[in-house]
């Protein structure tokens, strides 16, 4: 959460005018993110509370790669004007890893590594929605080192709060930052290897904690086995999970150069997916919030079959059914041929779809590369690669059942052939796909980008979200979904299905609802200034609709609709407004009651 004076000076602030060029429905002509003079390289998505998501990466346009930054709304216009905004004007002239995540108020977290005041160090910003840097021009360098610094990591936490993660050395070290960038801990955490170098690799947050996945080089050459280690950190900077890290994967090694993501499970653990070499096989396991492992020691293998070899996994998880969905390109032994494949592992890690996984798209001389896994919180869908030659890339997409079948596709995503390079992939707190990539297509390398809603189809964004959760009634404020409630965090509405008036299978969703309380939607035709409302707010006017009371699920998740439409007389062109109302006797303002953010959206034909 915010505090009150960061809030207020982000309120004062005016806002960068919107590009309009939306999420395209054409797979040919996808949305243009970011198309400078020079090479635009290594892109990154940060989903926000609106539906939206911000998009970094590297323009090697003025004299070295500079960090970029632009902040696309629910339908995929360009919030922060053509090309984004600026972070850092830097000198390198290579790229390494480095890190993007939004904090508690809806506001982008960057680090990188920063070349703009001598020397090589670390630095960690904070950009608003409307592009204003909220930790000064130059953000907040965490070194002052002549050493090696490398591959900064960053995530926000529940309570407003972000930590840090970087190599230095042969060490990787630890910080975390207040709303303002102040240090919180007297000094870095330092984690040393008894022989070797740690770097680290990912960085996810686990509400008010944070997980750290570290790449362990074994001995001091290059060469020396590289293993996977993972610590917790509570907001004091204690390691929760014993004094040494948990040994994620030490059976084997990694490839040279891989340096695994990991996603929070939502209960206080985390996902983990790598691939091994000798022989190249893919795997998956989940740490539990104690630091145990849920799957067998080194990992669940993708698959068994000896004879075909596995690399680049990408794994995904269902929170209801304790689910761990793993992707992957299967390849031949010589790999001459590869094709696409993968595995559901059960909350134990035994492999649901058969020993040797499921076969997707069969081994043929098109490369599959860049697979990319996720859950949108009904089901799984996988992008990838596809390229039938030099320079033929294009990007693909499908859903897979519970069976391990294709439910949707596989359909185009980005159908023009040109060079296609770091496909990354996230679901947006509207439950869509949002993919992008570097492409060649017109010059050395753009940005592009494409929605993918649940039913398949790209673009026709469902509707904008606005009355964030800003200015509540008892400074319980939650920039990016409505005010906070019992829960901690505030509410979330969504829009599933079809805006169509023919079809009329649109559906409304609300998420992060005090379980078991009732909830109503409510829509109107008009937008009013947002007044206090209970422990919310109130931001729907006109002749107001009631489309029912539902009790929120054990998640805290409330569904209505389909058939809104019919039952209301709206035709197209209709225009409605909707927001949430529930009952929150433990509310933190006592008013025993509270709102989700509004949604507006008008019915196509």
């Amino acid at each position: 959460m915010r505090t009150p004076l960061l809030a207020t000076a982000v309120m004062l602030l005016g806002t960068a005018g919107p590009a309009m060029a939306q999420w395209s429905s054409d797979p040919a002509v996808n949305l243009r993110i970011a198309s400078g003079a020079g090479e635009q390289v290594q892109a990154k998505l940060a989903p926000t509370g609106d539906g939206g998501t911000y998009v970094s990466w590297f323009d090697n346009g003025s004299g070295g790669y500079d960090v970029r930054l632009q902040r696309l709304d629910a339908a995929g216009n360009a919030m922060l004007g053509a090309n984004g905004v600026l972070v850092a004007d830097r000198g390198f002239s290579s790229t390494q890893d480095y890190a993007l995540d939004v904090d508690a108020a809806g506001n982008a977290l960057l680090a990188f590594r920063d070349d703009r005041f001598g020397g090589t160090q670390i630095t960690a910003t904070v950009i608003a929605p409307n592009g204003a840097s909220l930790w000064g021009p130059n953000g907040v360098q965490l070194t002052n080192t002549t050493g090696f610094v490398a591959a900064p990591k960053i995530a926000g936490t529940s309570d407003g709060q972000a930590v840090v993660a970087w190599t230095e050395d042969s060490d990787t070290r630890v910080q975390r930052l207040d709303g303002f960038g102040n240090a919180v801990w007297l000094g870095d955490v330092v984690l040393t290897p008894a022989a070797g170098r740690y770097s680290a690799s990912d960085l996810q947050d686990s509400g008010a904690d944070a997980i750290l996945g570290i790449v362990h080089q074994t001995g001091s050459s290059f060469s020396s086995p590289k293993h996977i280690v993972a610590q917790k950190f509570d907001a004091t900077g204690a390691a929760l999970w014993g004094p040494a890290p948990v040994a994620v994967f030490d059976g084997g090694s990694l490839q040279i150069g891989n340096f695994p993501t990991l996603q929070s499970d939502g209960s206080g653990g985390a996902l983990f997916a790598w691939y091994g070499v000798s022989p190249l096989q893919c795997y998956a396991q989940r740490i539990l919030a104690n630091g145990s492992e849920a799957f067998p020691h080194n990992g669940a293998p993708g698959s068994t079959n000896a004879a075909q070899i596995r690399v680049s996994p990408s794994v995904a998880f269902d929170a209801v059914s304790n689910s761990t969905f793993l992707f992957w390109e299967e390849q031949n032994g010589g790999q001459s041929q590869s094709g696409l494949s993968g595995q559901r592992f059960d909350a134990t890690g035994a492999p649901q779809w058969g020993a040797n996984g499921t076969t997707l798209l069969g081994l043929s001389s098109t490369k599959i590369t860049g697979v990319q896994t996720l859950w949108n919180g009904a089901e799984t869908f996988v992008f990838w690669s596809s390229s039938a030659g030099f320079g033929q890339d294009v990007i693909r997409g499908a859903s897979v059942d519970a069976a391990g079948a294709f439910a949707l596709g596989p359909f185009d995503v980005g159908s023009t052939p040109s060079n296609k390079l770091r496909l990354t992939a996230r679901t947006s707190s509207a439950g869509e796909s949002l993919v992008a990539w570097e492409d060649e297509d017109l010059d050395a390398g753009d940005i592009l980008g494409q929605n993918v809603r649940a039913d398949g189809s790209l673009g026709g964004s469902l509707g904008t979200l606005d009355c964030f959760g800003l200015g509540c009634p008892c400074g319980n404020d939650d920039g990016g979904a409505g005010c906070a409630n019992s829960t901690g965090a505030g509410a979330q509405i969504a829009a599933t299905g079809t805006a169509s008036a023919a079809a009329d299978n649109l559906g409304l969703t609300g998420a992060g609802l005090p379980a078991g309380k009732p909830s109503l939607l409510f829509s109107g035709p008009t937008a009013i200034a947002p007044s206090l409302f209970g422990d919310g707010l109130r931001c729907v006017g006109g002749q107001l609709v009631r489309h029912g009371v539902v009790v929120s699920d054990a998640g805290g998740g409330g569904a209505w609709g389909p058939g809104l439409a019919a039952t209301n007389g709206w035709t197209a062109g209709t225009l409605r407004r909707f927001q949430v109302w529930y009952r929150d006797n433990a509310g933190p303002c006592g008013n025993g009651f509270n709102t989700s953010p509004a949604l507006e959206l008008t019915y196509l034909p």
